[in-house]
């Protein structure tokens, strides 16, 4: 059984070579949290270049929480990679494409047909839906919570207020959305004022995760 383990001052001489390697030329707008400099992970374990051992909380960022070298996603990735590793969907065809939707589609809660569209994040996913949105019901008005995380591209940042720092020196940024406090008082605004025809879309998270 593993047992989590740091047995060189932390970060380890490997990690920090790395870390000054990224200072010097990575982009310093990712918000990194700790200095960890992962090499190797198996389950829910991270290793470090120096050798020390992690039990790994973040499980994808809540999106892909199988953990590391899961089996049956490693073959999977394993056999692909053998027959086809890029094709474009959004220029050709590829019966995996169409498979995954229709997968995705079963799952709609909504009853009846159901179209996906495929996004490579959730800033993507939020852009998409902006336009979706202002597309079909030919409204620009949008509404987003107070404390709300939506992404940090141009619309989906306009609809984030977690944080101020997320959106210092990137403005105007989109216009059209008033943020409403996520609360029963902010129902009722939205029922009193916001509800009269004017309002393209809501965009709701449901746990507010990146307040802190």
């Amino acid at each position: 059984m593993h047992q989590p383990r740091v047995s060189t001052p932390f970060p380890g001489p490997k990690a920090r070579e790395i870390l000054a390697l990224d200072r010097k030329f990575m982009s310093q707008s990712m918000t990194r949290l700790y200095p960890i400099v992962a090499e190797q992970g198996c389950g829910c374990w991270i290793s470090d270049v120096d050798g020390n051992l992690f039990l790994d909380f973040t499980a994808g960022i809540a999106v892909n929480a199988t953990g590391c070298l899961h089996p049956q996603i490693t073959e999977a990735i394993e056999k692909q990679a053998h027959r086809l590793l890029h094709f474009s969907l959004a220029d050709f065809y590829h019966p995996l494409g169409a498979q995954l939707a229709q997968r995705l589609a079963g799952l709609f809660p909504g009853g009846g047909d159901a179209r996906v569209f495929l996004c490579n994040s959730g800033a993507e996913a939020v852009e998409a839906a902006i336009k979706l949105a202002r597309w079909h019901t030919k409204r620009t008005q949008l509404v987003a919570f107070h404390g709300a995380f939506h992404g940090r591209t141009t619309g989906a940042l306009a609809l984030s207020d977690s944080k101020p720092i997320h959106k210092e020196g990137f403005g105007p940024l989109l216009a059209g959305v008033t943020h409403v406090p996520y609360s029963l008082s902010g129902l009722q605004f939205l029922d009193q004022t916001l509800f009269k025809a004017v309002v393209a879309g809501i965009f709701v998270e449901p746990i507010q995760g990146n307040t802190a």
